[in-house]
């Protein structure tokens, strides 16, 4: 069974060998585990043996994007989604965003045609991340190579992207973007429907050049530790009908429908239910999602990807087993679900660890 066909079957509920995987990591997880005996310069799915493999789907403003300098520790760029954005070097941690370009109305009319397909421009598709991505994309006909070979790999193909409210608070602002929620949710639709609108029809393009994935794995943190950043009154009035098309528009070319959602956002499982998600990642451990109580509740309809706690790998080892068997034999149980960590992998575990994790805790329990 090749890794495409194990990620189809368990998100179908068909047999599996095992629960298929993938991991997310800090930017400087990878290289404080080459102190520790990783091979440099190899693919981290590729030495672990993930079932799936990546490309980014731009849904940016294209602006042009610099960068603005470099004081220490840290480097300030100017993002193609209209953001300054301040972060440490080579290490993930907060984010400081600032000067957003949507700085109202008028702003916004000027911008959103940047936010129209272009099919003569270069793609909006490659597989470098779309976060701060500085080099210049490639042309339809390199992505087309670039999909062709991720496709030879045997791999399942999955296309991530910015959501309507990520990839909007990015050029609006993320508290500014929370007040016109309340203030004008009539313009924070027609931003989020500007961005729908790109990723369908990059997703469109990709299909008529022979681009096809097998997943699009939508990026949109709606959640936080205590539960939804917005009521899920507004969240349905302005963001589920741009959910529904996607999902419509999806299931119509045999693409599934991913989402990442930081946070608790159990109050929203239904909801994406109704729109045709097909897979929820990552379950945050630390909000209060376990898959234990969310299978029973959702499992007939919905795939689970995630929840087993980070901050369990760096403790004691019979924690970190009792996590992975406890979590998993509930999780596989008659397909439907896929192993990640519940959000991503800090340099705080160990290489040894994580290795003895995959190899054996996550192999061992998720044997069929």
């Amino acid at each position: 069974m090749n890794s495409r066909t194990r990620v189809r079957n368990a998100i179908e509920r068909r047999p599996v060998d095992r629960v298929p995987r993938y991991d997310s990591f800090w930017e400087d997880t990878i290289e404080a585990w080459v102190a520790q005996g990783y091979p440099r310069g190899v693919d981290p799915g590729e030495f672990f043996g993930f079932d799936m493999t990546m490309m980014g789907v731009d849904v940016s403003l294209r602006l042009e994007q610099k960068l603005l300098r470099e004081d220490g520790e840290y480097r300030t760029v100017r993002d193609r989604h209209g953001v300054t954005i301040r972060k440490a070097i080579g290490k993930s941690r907060s984010l400081e965003c600032s000067d957003h370009a949507t700085t109202g109305r008028e702003a916004w009319e000027k911008l959103k045609g940047r936010m129209r397909l272009n099919p003569a421009d270069k793609a909006r598709l490659d597989t470098r991340s779309y976060f701060l991505h500085m080099e210049d994309y490639p042309t339809w006909e390199q992505a087309r190579a670039q999909y062709d070979r991720l496709r030879a790999t045997e791999k399942y193909v999955v296309f991530h992207s910015y959501g309507p409210w990520e990839g909007t608070w990015r050029h609006r602002g993320y508290s500014e973007l929370m007040m016109d929620v309340a203030a004008d949710p009539e313009w924070v639709h027609d931003m989020g429907r500007t961005l729908v609108t790109l990723l369908i029809a990059t997703l469109e393009h990709g299909l008529k050049v022979g681009i096809r994935p097998d997943a699009l794995w939508l990026v949109d943190d709606l959640a936080c530790t205590r539960g939804l950043l917005l009521s899920p009154r507004s969240w349905r009035a302005i963001f589920k009908p741009l959910y529904a098309d996607l999902g419509r528009f999806l299931k119509a070319n045999d693409i599934s429908f991913w989402l990442h959602c930081c946070g608790n956002c159990e109050e929203l499982i239904p909801d994406f239910i109704d729109c045709g998600l097909n897979v929820l990642q990552p379950l945050q451990a630390q909000s209060g999602m376990d898959v234990r109580q969310l299978k029973p509740r959702y499992g007939d309809k919905l795939t689970f990807w995630g929840n087993i706690d980070v901050t369990k790998m760096s403790g004691p080892a019979e924690v970190l087993e009792a996590e992975v068997r406890e979590k998993l034999l509930v999780a596989k149980a008659g397909g439907g679900y896929l192993y990640h960590s519940d959000h991503s992998i800090p340099p705080e575990v160990s290489f040894q660890r994580y290795q003895w994790m995959m190899n054996e805790l996550v192999l061992k329990y998720g044997q069929y």
